[in-house]
């Protein structure tokens, strides 16, 4: 297994494009290169939060060339979210080394049948289902798969909220669901906040609070977050996000 401290070298290839590549070169001919900021984040709230990201290099080398996921993950993922799954926040791409494999391909499957990224001011959502348009139900099983075997890598914070006020909001309403490690739990289909990107996490509970994720009658799940996010403003859901990045990362 890869050091996770090392540096994955960024392979050459070759001039084919892949279907992702594709779409970004289609969306930059149509002056959209606003909407490449995310496989499926939001770069308003970042923003407003006044959140100062770093440039990150994309790595297109993958870290387990011999799972049998590795060459699909190369072609239709490690352009936005790099080789080692670690993200890349100017493509607003998040990190994905902490996702279990059943959250990933059920995100997957929503993004491919419409139950995500369907909502036409989710711009980065949509990136999503495109890319996933055509995969098949192998395919995403292998990318799952592929994703859940990365090694958990932490995030950096790039928000200052209140670490005191996220920890009691924290552990008082996410952790009944999530765990107090914010590792997840798939008995109630909580997926990990620890590992994940603190702009990432507003941006999608912002998405909750407007009607831009959750609200398909086939979400259950999203349905969940729909009905608490107007429960917690926006100042206070900085600070958790704050918080969560604090959290360390199981591998």
């Amino acid at each position: 297994m890869r050091d996770p401290a090392t540096p994955i070298p960024v392979k050459e290839r070759s001039g084919r494009r892949t279907p992702l590549t594709r779409l970004i070169v289609a969306m930059l001919g149509l002056g959209l290169s606003g909407v490449l900021m995310s496989c499926g984040g939001d770069s308003s709230n970042t923003a407003d939060a006044g959140t100062s990201i770093s440039p990150q290099v994309v790595a297109v080398d993958t870290v387990n060339p011999r799972h049998p996921g590795a060459t699909l993950y190369s072609d239709q993922c490690s352009q936005c979210h790099n080789g080692n799954g670690s993200g890349n926040p100017q493509l607003r791409a998040p990190s994905l080394t902490t996702l279990d494999s059943w959250y990933v391909e059920r995100q997957l499957t929503y993004f491919r049948d419409g139950l995500r990224g369907n909502h036409p001011e989710d711009t980065h959502g949509q990136i999503m289902a495109a890319a996933s348009a055509k995969l098949s139900d192998d395919d995403i099983t292998l990318l799952a798969n592929y994703v859940d075997e990365l090694p958990a890598l932490p995030v950096s914070a790039t928000l200052s909220g209140d670490l005191k006020l996220g920890k009691d909001y924290h552990l008082n309403l996410c952790a009944a669901c999530h765990g107090s490690d914010g590792l997840g739990n798939e008995a109630l289909s909580a997926p990990a906040l620890a590992g994940i990107n603190d702009w990432y996490l507003v941006s999608q509970y912002e998405h909750f609070r407007g009607g831009r994720r959750g609200t398909h009658p086939d979400d259950p799940w999203g349905a969940q977050m729909y009905r608490l996010a107007p429960a917690i403003p926006e100042d206070v859901v900085i600070s958790i996000a704050s918080y969560q990045a604090t959290l360390p990362v199981n591998d």
